[in-house]
């Protein structure tokens, strides 16, 4: 579902100098980062330029990386976070599941399908196209791909035994998270991009195939907001790209505290601050104020006995977290009164938080904190009795930004995007449904309970009884007409019957119109849903020429259940769009937008440079170079509403257009490691401090390079020297090589230098020889390192320090070498975890494409980072290695189904020929079903019968010729893994008929079998080895399998019931479909508290049994 929102409206607009009044929905945006001013837009500038699935959902993952944090994730309401929108914008602060929901927002957003997974102490989510499921970790910053280098995998491909060149051959389990994962430092290393040192050995155990749970009824995500920047006359927005403080006025607090207090190194929190001071003038007062009520034009009292009202609307455009308010009123009289209140629910409430208590003139300085923080907009209402005024007044609001994902500049050509949305107004609302959180933005409701605190996988507000009508009415007043109302949310629907619904009033509730409902209760019961209603939809109220002011919103829910889990409602978001309170027809006042930024010299030194850019005409682009040695630091963004005429000068601070082209990053691609394996000399033995040591002699050229952070555990997958120490690592390729780059990754026992800051002080010289005697030098490695030097296929780790990296030193021209020696001279307790020597390495122009909002790419070229997979790798259906039960099952859509088991006569000859007459006297049903319970692509018919020597039973999987002819059938041994990635059947068997153990039982149509007995769902036990017959045919329209069990071979069961417990599943992986005669509705097939029934079973218990 995709949001069309009125800031993805651009707007061509000539602005007069002389007009005053206000511009709404300003977009100042880069060709640097990305738009991140609604859902749509992200995307648009995102992955347009992009034309492959693959190319999008990378460069997605690659700007995920860059607006989050992997630390406590952000709270608000009971839930994590996930509007990606709200977060990328105001927070940044994520852990896996936060992350996890949204890419899952994102994704179906771009029109993918989607799953979420809870996985061993970590939750990622997945997304499917070309032909099959891709996992994308934002938590970790680590995408694995299969053994082809190129297709990204998917969840249950990282964790599960195999092998290839990679591995040299050795069969292990989690063979794609130790050997292809792109966000690395070697196979078998750690990875680059996350939040501290975390092996590929430790990212196996979180992929084990025996942890992962997919979570079919639930997303974790949500969507809705936007990021909205409306400017007053006069008024001008500072977003600082850094904290301007830790007190409680700038921040919204998580759990009680500063959220970027748990990880103050990642410098995530940014800090904005607003300034209006409105003109009082009774020309201006109308124009400026957003309500006025008893007050003449001249501004004295239309009735001097009643109270009048002045409300100003004070915008965050990111959250605010303080306000202060200045000014001077005054007091004539004793019965005089001045007296401001604060309104966050656009008027329905109000706090009072300041009155005057002296005569005279009386200075204003207020500054809120608590009242205010976490708010978008914010009413302040003066109300005047008397001759009490107020004389002056302004505004300073300060907000919270994330300052990942503020408008970047590169170094030189920087192309900058001024425009204007639709020119509306916005009143938000947005309230917290927890307790009674939400009663001051509700004007009516109706058999409504809430929990005190959100339960997180299912709604907070629900029916307080049960199959009768609920409801919450929420209603938005807007000082001129409506043109656009846009309401919905997050919805929780599972109970038979049950259903939400949406309706609307435009005429004080006199008439609804319903706009969804929402009926469906199949999982997932986490649906997002949103209506637009325009204005020129709604008719006008009754006798009257005016539009309509006001609306209702009603959320109405009815269902057999009065609780969390049967309907109820997560979340919701109201936004209504009204006409500007000053009507701009030929423009508004002029744009001053002001960059600011640091440039970078080659000794670390800043020069500070601004540019202001005079926008009359919108949409406008112009051009910002800046220079340095390195990437710019930006500093600020202002956007400033201007007052009046003349236009301030534009352009540079210091007058001076540097100049320059469109600067692009490097791809890097690394050639093959010539030194790993190989032996090595070193003159002085490694100190052992903090775990360090190289006993052995192997571990500098073992191929597994260390970890790109310093300290705690570190230092032991490396060698140590400390200062006075001058090591030469020297080592043998074995025979002459061609040597085109050298490579070492250091560290540090203490102290811990950042190359990144030009910390590092100790010198690495390479010096090459062919013959082992005279070595000539190809130099020193440049420790000094900076960003324009890394690679933008390199994830920085969290903290964006280079304390631990793998240095790179790459000759004029490749050196012929067979002995190639690392002189060490440490300034400090060095580690250094691998020495390399390649055969190559390239880098290449990259350009991450960026479209700007007036951009619309005709057919974007493809120049994939990671290329698209070969449709032919389908789903894998549940089986071996288990995938364990599954948490929450949801009930079945209708009772399991149950089959009376027939005797027969003779038994069958078990030769996968379904021709004996036993079969026909055996009982039989077709009725299979997908996981969740839909028709399948092709009929399966299953048969079971039994004497009494055994249990008989059939599959016949029907399809077309085409399909049959194409079955795949990999697996050739016997309890080999990945059986049930064939086309197979599978047989669960519980004879004591308890939902507690059974056996599980698979075929593949080559007739190559996997048997193993589960003491518990999930937890296979393959010393089970009993003695049975099977047979496989295949025909032209289908293929068979049949078994024949005796009795006897059931024998870890305390004994057999006259009903057994028993599911069949049919795996049909070119569909990607897996079909049950009892669907499970989840993830694994392990799930015996779906399994149909086997009845009228006559076998007694087996002669020997294990209870």
């Amino acid at each position: 579902m995709k949001l069309k929102l009125a800031s993805a409206v651009h707007l061509a607009l000539v602005m007069a100098a002389a007009a005053q009044g206000e511009l709404c929905n300003i977009k100042v945006v880069t060709d640097a980062s990305p738009d991140y001013s609604d859902l749509e837009s992200m995307v648009h500038s995102i992955t347009s330029k992009w034309p492959t699935p693959a190319e999008k959902c990378w460069a997605m993952f690659y700007w995920n990386h860059i607006a989050r944090r992997q630390t406590s994730p952000m709270h608000l309401h009971g839930l994590e976070l996930t509007d990606p929108i709200r977060q990328f914008n105001d927070y940044g602060f994520t852990m896996c599941s936060t992350i996890a929901g949204i890419n899952c927002s994102i994704w179906d957003a771009m029109g993918f399908k989607v799953k979420y997974w809870d996985i061993s102490l970590h939750t990622v989510p997945e997304v499917f196209y070309d032909g099959r499921w891709h996992m994308y970790d934002n938590s970790m910053s680590a995408i694995y791909t299969l053994c082809d280098g190129k297709t990204i995998a998917g969840v249950e491909d990282i964790g599960k035994e195999g092998a290839c060149a990679a591995s040299g051959g050795k069969v292990e389990p989690g063979h794609i998270a130790r050997y292809h994962c792109l966000n690395a430092t070697s196979p078998r290393g750690f990875l680059t991009g996350a939040d501290c040192e975390r092996s590929l050995e430790s990212e196996y155990g979180c992929f084990n195939p025996k942890g992962l749970k997919y979570r079919y009824y639930f997303y974790d995500w949500d969507r809705g907001h936007r990021y909205i920047l409306n400017l007053r006359d006069g008024e001008a927005y500072t977003r600082h790209y850094r904290s301007l403080g830790t007190s409680a006025e700038f921040y919204v607090p998580n759990h009680g505290k500063d959220p970027e207090s748990v990880n103050p190194r990642y410098r995530i929190r940014g800090n904005g601050v607003r300034t209006w001071k409105p003109a009082l003038t009774p020309d201006s007062l109308p124009k400026v104020a957003y309500r006025l009520t008893n007050l003449k034009p001249t501004l004295e009292p239309e009735d001097p006995d009643k109270p009048s009202e002045v409300v100003f609307k004070i915008e965050g455009g990111n959250v605010i977290t303080a306000l202060t308010i200045k000014g001077a009123v005054e007091r004539q009289r004793a019965q005089d009164s001045v007296a401001l209140a604060v309104s966050t629910t656009n008027g329905l409430a109000w706090t009072d938080i300041w009155k005057a208590e002296r005569m005279g003139e009386t200075p204003l300085d207020i500054k809120l904190v608590e009242p205010v923080n976490g708010a978008y907009e914010v009413l302040v209402k003066a109300t005047l009795q008397g001759k009490g005024a107020v004389r002056s007044i302004e505004f300073e609001t300060t907000t919270m930004l994330n300052a990942k994902t503020q408008p970047k500049l590169l170094l030189g050509k920087n192309t900058v995007y001024v425009g204007l949305g639709e020119q509306t107004g916005s009143i938000v609302l947005w309230p917290d449904l927890q307790g009674a959180a939400y009663k001051p933005y509700v004007v009516e409701e109706k058999n409504v309970a809430t929990q005190p605190k959100h339960p997180g996988y299912m709604g907070v507000m629900h029916a307080a009884k049960p199959n009768e009508e609920a409801y919450v009415v929420f209603r938005i007043d807007a000082p001129t007409d409506i043109t656009r109302v846009t309401y919905g949310g997050r919805f929780y629907n599972r109970a038979p019957k049950s259903h939400i619904d949406l309706l609307h009033s435009f005429d004080g509730g006199k008439t609804w119109k319903q706009t969804y409902s929402l009926t469906d209760t199949k999982p997932p019961w986490d649906v997002i849903h949103y209506e637009t209603v325009n204005l020129p939809q709604v008719p006008k109220p009754a006798g009257g020429s005016a539009g309509a002011r006001s609306v209702l919103m009603k959320y109405l829910w009815n269902g057999p259940e009065a609780s969390t889990s049967g309907c109820s409602i997560y979340a919701v978001r109201m936004e209504v769009n009204h006409l500007p309170q000053v009507p701009i027809p030929a423009g508004g006042s002029p744009l001053a937008v002001t960059f600011n930024w640091s440039e970078v010299q080659k000794d670390r030194s800043r020069i500070e440079r601004s540019h202001t850019q005079v926008v009359d005409k919108v949409p406008c682009r112009y051009t910002i170079n800046a220079g340095g040695y390195d990437l710019p630091i930006v500093n600020s963004l202002k956007i400033a509403n201007l007052p009046q005429v003349p236009k301030p000068a534009g352009g540079y601070s210091n007058g001076k257009d540097v100049g320059g082209e469109r600067w692009l990053y490097k791809w890097v691609t690394y050639g093959k490691n010539l030194a790993e394996g190989k032996p090595y000399t070193c003159t002085v033995p490694s100190e052992t401090s903090w775990g360090a040591g190289d006993p052995d002699g192997k571990k500098l050229t073992d191929g597994i390079v260390g970890p790109p952070f310093v300290g705690g555990i570190t230092p032991k997958f490396g060698a140590a020297w400390k200062q006075g120490q001058r090591p030469e690592v020297t080592v043998d390729l074995g025979k002459p090589e061609a040597c085109a780059a050298f490579r070492i990754q250091i560290g540090a026992g203490w102290p811990w230098w950042d190359a990144l800051k030009g910390e590092v002080k100790d010198k690495v010289e390479v010096l090459t020889s062919v013959d082992g005697k005279e070595f000539a030098s190809q130099g020193f490695f440049d420790f000094d390192l900076h960003w324009k030097d890394i690679p933008i296929n390199h994830f920085m780790p969290d903290d964006e320090q280079a304390t631990g990296f793998n240095h790179t030193l790459i000759p004029p021209k490749p050196v012929t070498a067979r002995y190639v020696r690392f002189a060490i001279t440490p300034a400090r307790i060095l580690t250094v975890s691998e020495v390399q020597v390649l055969d190559g390495i390239k880098f290449e122009p990259f350009d991450l494409r960026i479209a700007l909002p007036d951009e619309t790419p005709a057919a974007p070229r493809s120049e994939a980072p990671v290329a698209s997979g070969v449709a032919a790798a389908a789903e894998a259906a549940p089986g071996p290695p288990a995938v364990g039960p599954t948490e929450a099952i949801a009930p079945p859509p209708e009772a399991a189904p149950r089959l009376k088991v027939n005797r027969v006569a003779q038994p069958p000859k078990i030769d996968g020929v379904l021709d004996d007459k036993a079969w026909s006297q055996a009982s039989g049903t077709s009725t299979f079903r997908q996981t969740n319970g839909e028709e399948p692509t092709a009929m399966t018919r299953l048969y079971v019968g039994q004497d009494q020597q055994a249990l008989y039973v059939a599959v016949e999987c029907f399809d077309t010729p085409e399909a049959i002819a194409r079955l795949k059938a990999r697996v050739t041994r016997h309890d080999a893994d990945g059986l049930y990635e064939d086309d197979s059947v599978e047989l669960f068997l519980d004879p004591a008929g308890r939902r507690t153990s059974y056996y599980q039982v698979m075929v593949n149509c080559r007739g190559v079998t996997w048997d193993a007995f589960h003491s518990t769902p999930g937890n296979p036990d393959r010393s089970w080895e009993p003695k049975y017959a099977v047979g496989v045919s295949v025909a032209k329209d289908a293929w068979q399998a049949e078994f024949a069990f005796p009795w006897a071979v059931f024998d870890r069961s305390p004994l057999l019931a006259a009903d057994w417990t028993f599911n069949a599943l049919r795996n049909c992986p070119a569909r990607a479909e897996n079909n049950y005669w009892a669907p499970v509705h989840a993830r694994s097939a392990h799930t015996p508290e779906r399994f149909g029934t086997l009845t009228g079973i006559l076998a007694k218990a087996p002669a020997s049994n294990t209870p």
